[in-house]
């Protein structure tokens, strides 16, 4: 069996196009094989996907230059996080298939970010409290939330004195505005 001495270019690593196709149908994941010019040897369709909608300078054969540049030069022990406003965030995670670093698979993690109550965790809130400031958010009042969250309005009335009173304002509005900057920092 005869192997392939490291590092190789793209050119000298064609793949039958017949099993390129059936690894990029039947792997689940997205997965990304680069050299370090930033040239696509194997990327799997999710990959292709992915890289459409955080990139604006896409292409089949070369990596974007926000990720080439992280991997010539970024941290590659930890993963590099790109955010979109609409679609969330890509976590990509690097992993060396060469000792010189000339050749990496990289992994590609899609994760939708958090719009609601949880993301208001991060205020100090409870995660009622956090439903609360979230539903006000949302211009509701006690009585509304309060059958929204199946509790009786005194206790929603309850949940948004003790918000106020974390978040250190007076009012239902100054409180919206403290999720907003959450919620909208998320977006």
């Amino acid at each position: 069996m005869q192997t392939v001495p490291f590092p190789i270019s793209a050119a000298s690593f064609p793949l039958h196009q017949g099993v390129c196709q059936l690894l990029e149908n039947a792997l689940e994941q997205a997965l990304l094989i680069t050299n370090d010019h930033g040239e696509v040897l194997f990327a799997t369709r999710q990959t292709r996907t992915i890289l459409r909608t955080f990139f604006v300078e896409t292409s089949d054969s070369v990596i974007p230059d926000e990720l080439l540049n992280w991997l010539i030069a970024g941290d590659t022990s930890k993963p590099l996080v790109v955010r979109h406003p609409e679609n969330g965030e890509v976590e990509v995670h690097n992993f060396p298939l060469s000792p010189s670093g000339s050749l990496s698979l990289m992994r590609l993690e899609h994760k939708k970010v958090d719009r609601g109550p949880k993301a208001l965790i991060a205020l100090g809130l409870t995660a009622r409290e956090a439903e609360v400031l979230y539903w006000i958010t949302e211009g509701k009042t006690n009585p509304e939330i309060a059958i929204i969250l199946d509790a009786s309005p005194d206790t929603v009335k309850k949940h948004a004195a003790n918000l106020y009173a974390k978040l250190g304002v007076p009012t239902r509005t100054s409180a919206a505005r403290c999720a907003l900057s959450v919620l909208l920092a998320n977006a």
